[in-house]
């Protein structure tokens, strides 16, 4: 049934403004180790150097890569090795390392304050047959069985390592995790509504970053999910136009869902496509209402915090962004 209005970070209990970090991706910057310098202009709004006020409440660890070319997420998974249970181990290991990722937030973060911190989960991808042993049980991704024990797995390491980091508990709240796939499809939709089920048993939120339009972004309540962000496809440069952000804000108040923005740079992205996002975000009120979740491909925050967006993203962010002209979508 429709609620007629989006998803809210309210509603949800989180800090809203969440920012996607890939960990180990195929972009120019391929980190997988993220200092604090790095993070510190995603979680302040630095002028000078210095932080004078929060940026982003939320932080997505995008768990990407195990070992070199062994990749976890399933969009790179055709063009690499396929990923074993050592490079599952490795990639969450890597979360934890001394000075860098949760740590290097961690450090970031001020007095009385905090960052909220999600994570995603590694994608058993049917076509790996032998992933590993789990319990003295050979794990074959064609058995949905395995997969699910695969997961399962995965979270109940997470969450023994999460307890065991005390230290950074006073500044980083651990929130939930992430589906890696932006569609669902017959195959998953099994392993998908276990999945969720197991991390809400858990205590702790299951979100979705789904693509408008994708298989089964319309039943993402059935799949157990707390809640879902929708991507509108709109890159600027290639793919659908700009009024595929008005058509997702549609799709997201019908079926009460968050929103994406998305910024990035390459041959997908045009200039001031960043712009489009935030003007729509003033006139279809997701600035003021919705739970938002942001991408940056190929670039990271401190490239972008030498730019006039950053500025324009921190405005928006504080909800007091004016639209400019002119753009694709605004002319």
């Amino acid at each position: 049934m429709s609620q007629n209005n989006y998803m809210s970070a309210k509603e949800l209990g989180v800090q809203n403004h969440i920012c996607l970090l890939p960990c180990g991706d195929q972009s120019e910057s391929r980190i997988s180790k993220w200092t604090a310098i790095d993070l510190k202009p995603y979680q302040y709004y630095l002028v000078n150097k210095k932080a004078v006020d929060k940026m982003f409440g939320g932080l997505i660890f995008h768990t990407i890569s195990g070992r070199r070319n062994r990749f976890l997420y399933p969009m790179y998974a055709n063009i690499g090795i396929l990923a074993e249970k050592e490079d599952w181990e490795l990639a969450l290991n890597r979360l934890f390392l001394k000075n860098y990722n949760f740590a290097a937030a961690a450090t970031n973060v001020k007095k009385r304050e905090k960052t909220d911190i999600w994570v995603t989960l590694p994608y058993p991808t049917p076509m790996q047959t032998n992933f590993g042993k789990i319990k003295g049980i050979s794990i074959n991704f064609n058995n949905d069985s395995h997969r699910i024990e695969a997961i399962e797995w995965w979270i109940l390491e997470f969450l023994k390592m999460w307890r065991d980091a005390e230290h950074i508990h006073g500044k980083l709240s651990f929130k939930g995790f992430v589906w890696p796939r932006a569609s669902i499809d017959s195959r998953d939709e099994k392993l998908v509504k276990r999945v969720t089920n197991f991390i809400r048993k858990k205590g702790y939120l299951s979100l979705w970053l789904q693509q408008y339009g994708s298989a089964g972004c319309v039943k993402w309540k059935k799949f157990g999910f707390n809640a879902a962000c929708t991507h509108p496809n709109y890159y600027g440069e290639k793919g659908p136009d700009y009024t595929w952000i008005n058509n997702s804000t549609l799709f997201a108040k019908y079926y009460h869902t968050g929103m994406q923005i998305i910024f990035g740079k390459g041959a997908l992205f045009k200039q001031n496509q960043l712009i489009d996002y935030l003007n729509y975000g003033v006139y279809n009120n997701y600035m003021n209402d919705s739970l938002l979740v942001y991408q940056f491909p190929n670039q990271s925050m401190r490239e972008i915090s030498k730019k006039r967006e950053y500025t324009y993203l921190y405005t928006f962010i504080k909800k007091r962004y004016k639209p400019i002209y002119p753009t694709a979508a605004f002319s």
